[in-house]
């Protein structure tokens, strides 16, 4: 029995699941409304301690940490493998999961703040908002997010994540030319390649998919 716990726009989310379809996998899909700050709520945080998303549980275990998900299936279910043989494209897999964890992931929060989570406060209104942040048991938390959501988008802000993620895509498209391709890791279809597909379907999402012109490689792996 394998349940997932997830909400579907989330990337980190998305890793996951394709780790699933890569394999075939069969699993309960448990949406968690994040907009309700029900990943705050006492029965998910007994499972996630972290108020996270995703929570993956196998057989009546419970896993955390979607990167570490998503190595925990591919050793418990290992065809197809997600992972190269060769010890040094294995240390470039782990170092992109790593950069995405790290450094694209934070930047992905920047500019969602700024652009599509401001929907929210547009398509639910200010105070359905307001209702649903008095469930947050961290009351200075949920008023930090409502202000995001709310105020106006920081410009500058904006820009200067724009260019650091311009600058990691840079690094990819030169990561992509040493391995030869079609790749993260060469040939190899990897946990690397799934870790920032979830980012670059936010970025296309987000339209900002020009923070990649010109990079042919990036282009073509995308």
């Amino acid at each position: 029995m394998m349940e997932l716990y997830q909400f579907g726009d989330s990337p980190c989310c998305m890793k996951v699941r394709m780790v699933m379809a890569e394999k075939g996998l069969d699993r309960e899909i448990k949406t968690v409304a994040s907009y309700k700050f029900a990943h705050y709520q006492p029965d998910y945080q007994a499972l996630n301690p972290y108020s996270l998303v995703p929570t993956l549980v196998h057989d009546g275990r419970v896993v955390i940490q979607s990167s570490n998900i998503g190595e925990y299936l591919d050793e418990m279910f290992p065809d197809p493998s997600l992972q190269p043989r060769d010890p040094f494209e294995k240390s470039k897999m782990r170092e992109w999961m790593k950069e995405e964890e790290e450094f694209l992931f934070p930047l992905i929060v920047t500019l969602s703040f700024n652009t599509m989570m401001k929907l929210r406060a547009e398509g639910y209104g200010i105070e359905q908002l307001q209702e649903w942040s008095l469930l947050h048991p961290d009351q200075e938390s949920a008023q930090d997010y409502l202000s995001r959501v709310t105020s106006p988008v920081d410009t500058e802000g904006l820009a200067r994540a724009e260019k650091k993620f311009r600058w990691h895509m840079e690094r990819l498209e030169k990561q992509l030319t040493e391995s030869g391709g079609p790749w993260i890791c060469g040939r190899v279809f990897s946990l690397a390649d799934i870790c920032l597909a979830g980012i670059m379907d936010r970025i296309e999402y987000l339209d900002r998919d020009w923070l990649f012109d010109g990079l042919l490689r990036v282009e073509a792996w995308v």
